[in-house]
């Protein structure tokens, strides 16, 4: 454990958000691959990563025909403080994931120092070549971010959004608005999937998606994980956190403070 953490800090180390954007691979490799590379990429904070997670890409991987999928992790998100479970931990979740993958070596695990959307999407395509086929998995709550002009520069948001559909297509998730800090609790899922259709399909180029996954697993978060660990409710915690990291998360001892 202590040189697969010694190893994920050095990548954490050697990648800088002033620098191109890049992904660099924590676990897996793309080297056995003939042809054009076809992955749906969950990119989240993974605090801890969840059944929920787990369950979206599924969905979007059967739905979509992806064989293989890549967690992806932001060294620096646009919003997100590194709080809870450090980055070198929440890789080696993700590794602990991925390692129980079937077909075993068709889940990979990626960092980046970039958090802004664009940027991924030029790193992504950089590590998996010109000729490759991403989709790209969001949660509504993140979509809403993303496409929030806040983040863009001199009225940017339609060129930025130009240039990720030129680069990949994108999965919109729905998501429980009670579990999401920036929905009306009241937002139904077609009112979601309105929000995203929204978009001109001039922009989209019939790449942007959106899928609804099972009530019960629109409400599983991390969030909710943490709360259940720091709160000592066992069975929430068995719910929605996946069985390969319960021992991982009690021998850290993560989450146990009051959750944030």
């Amino acid at each position: 454990m202590a040189g697969g953490r010694e190893r994920l800090q050095s990548q954490l180390d050697l990648l800088d958000p002033k620098g191109p954007p890049r992904v660099e691979l924590t676990y897996g490799s793309i080297g056995d691959v003939e042809g054009p590379v076809e992955v749906a990429v969950l990119d989240s904070s993974f605090n801890p990563p969840t059944r929920s997670h787990l369950n979206m890409l599924s969905h979007a991987a059967q739905q979509l025909g992806f064989s293989r999928t890549l967690l992806l992790l932001a060294k620096q998100n646009a919003d997100k403080p590194v709080v809870g479970a450090g980055l070198t931990q929440r890789l080696e979740m993700m590794q602990a994931i991925a390692e129980s993958a079937e077909p075993a070596g068709s889940m990979l695990c990626g960092i980046t120092a970039h958090g802004l959307f664009v940027d991924k999407a030029a790193a992504l395509k950089g590590l998996f070549g010109s000729t490759s086929r991403i989709a790209m998995l969001v949660g509504f709550d993140t979509w809403i971010r993303i496409i929030d002009p806040k983040y863009y520069e001199n009225d940017a948001l339609d060129d930025v959004l130009r240039r990720i559909f030129d680069t990949f297509e994108v999965v919109v998730v729905s998501r429980d608005p009670s579990s999401a800090s920036n929905l009306d609790d009241d937002m139904s899922i077609q009112e979601q999937e309105r929000l995203v259709q929204q978009v001109p399909a001039d922009i989209t180029q019939k790449r942007l998606h959106f899928i609804s996954i099972e009530p019960e697993m629109s409400a599983v978060s991390s969030s909710a994980v943490r709360k259940a660990v720091a709160s000592g409710d066992s069975g929430t915690v068995r719910s929605m956190l996946p069985d390969c990291l319960h021992a991982y998360v009690d021998a850290e001892g993560l989450y146990m403070e009051a959750a944030v």
